[in-house]
């Protein structure tokens, strides 16, 4: 288990996921706009996720239509959702149980919003700021596993697309995670 919530965005290979989850990440996500590069359809979203045990399913979807993020929260019975800077004020409107919003220093937001992980990608000397009062996780960066800030909840890292089946070089997560098992 990790000392720290740990995510892993944008999964789109059975082995990374296998490999998230032998590593006891405690989220894994999926992008599952259509038009995305890194979109991962139903079938293999079902194919992936069957393989899977103790690591909770979260979804993306980058969207300004709030009925096509129910849509797909319906079709891939996901644990959780990540919201985009641009998509806070969707945030009180879905019933969803584990909700992340995606923020960079910039970001405005109401601050009475109902979510519980906040994902911060700006500046890290800007990170605790929003630590007053939600759950930070530091991503994108591998290297940010060498911030141990006490107020950090944890780290989000994004995957890496598969070279060819059963070819993924995810080298950079493998060492992010294995400093942050070191540390138990």
């Amino acid at each position: 288990m990790m000392p720290k919530t740990t995510l892993v965005k944008s999964i789109t290979s059975l082995s990374e996921a296998r490999y998230c989850s032998g590593m006891m990440v405690d989220y894994i996500s999926f992008d599952l706009n259509p038009d995305s590069p890194d979109y991962v359809p139903i079938t293999k979203f079902e194919e992936i996720k069957n393989w899977l045990s103790g690591v909770k399913i979260l979804g993306s979807f980058e969207t300004s239509d709030i009925f096509q993020i129910i849509d797909t929260l319906n079709t891939y019975s996901l644990d959780g959702f990540i919201f985009s800077e641009n998509q806070n004020s969707m945030l009180d409107d879905l019933e969803v149980s584990d909700k992340f919003l995606e923020v960079s220093k910039d970001t405005e937001f109401d601050e009475n919003l109902n979510i519980y992980y906040i994902i911060y990608t700006g500046p890290i000397e800007n990170a605790v700021i929003w630590a007053n009062g939600y759950n930070v996780l530091l991503g994108y960066e591998f290297e940010n596993v060498d911030d141990q800030s006490d107020y950090l909840a944890g780290y989000a890292f994004k995957g890496s697309k598969e070279l060819r089946p059963g070819i993924n070089n995810y080298d950079g997560l493998m060492e992010a995670l294995e400093k942050l098992e070191d540390r138990v």
